[in-house]
């Protein structure tokens, strides 16, 4: 991961903080931390790295875009989903990408995370399967994002699980919600649901990134998009 990253990362909790200030000077008051994502584009930052990036692999400055165009694709269970970023090459779409962020509310957002990414992927590949989406060599990659804060409700081991008819994972037992959330992303690159997966956790107040997993890092999310860029261009 390089540093235009690392500041981004830092600059998208300075924006959620800045978020939170302007919606408390107007008088609004929403639930939680809910009023630093209600703001908008705080990952925008994040967005605009991985966009610079993908431009310095060989996409075209036009071809890759996060906002000012349209970013809605089809589906299949749904009419349609607005992705947070796309790539594409000669009108071909490469890439489709996904950002996500939890910064409290863990349990319930762990889960919200869970169920999305599921719905959003097995959406995208079924209307590309279903020549929703026309490619000509390979599908698009599908490429998904989580930025997790890292805290003590984020990082503190989870204490014995709910009763359930059959046993959990153990994989589970016992895991923070940040661990719960690497093994998510894990499978959902290791069943190939999502293509280029990236997880890291911030700390916004010490500064201190971490990538938990060598199979789930930045510079392996852009290779796995680049080498779709690669075979388009081959």
């Amino acid at each position: 991961m390089n540093q235009k990253v690392k500041d981004a990362l830092l600059q998208m909790y300075r924006n959620l903080n800045e978020a939170e200030t302007r919606q408390a000077e107007r008088g609004v008051h929403d639930q939680g931390e809910r009023s630093k994502v209600t703001g908008g584009k705080h990952m925008n930052p994040i967005a605009e790295a991985i966009r610079q990036d993908l431009i310095s692999c060989g996409f075209v400055d036009k071809d890759v875009y996060y906002k000012g165009g349209c970013l809605r694709l089809p589906g299949w269970f749904r009419p349609s989903k607005d992705w947070d970023l796309l790539a594409f090459g000669d009108d071909e779409l490469l890439a489709a990408v996904e950002l996500k962020s939890i910064n409290s509310s863990f349990g319930n957002n762990a889960n919200n995370r869970s169920e999305e990414s599921l719905g959003s992927a097995i959406d995208l590949d079924h209307a590309v399967k279903n020549s929703l989406i026309p490619f000509n060599t390979q599908p698009p990659v599908i490429g998904y994002v989580l930025v997790v804060k890292m805290c003590n409700e984020s990082l503190k081991k989870s204490g014995e699980p709910h009763k359930s008819v059959y046993p959990i994972d153990k994989v589970f037992l016992h895991a923070s919600y940040f661990e719960r959330l690497r093994i998510l992303c894990k499978r959902l690159l290791s069943e190939r649901l999502y293509q280029a997966v990236w997880i890291v956790g911030v700390d916004p107040k010490s500064g201190e990134i971490v990538e938990p997993d060598k199979d789930l890092t930045y510079d392996k999310f852009i290779a796995a998009i680049q080498s779709r860029l690669t075979v388009h261009m081959a």
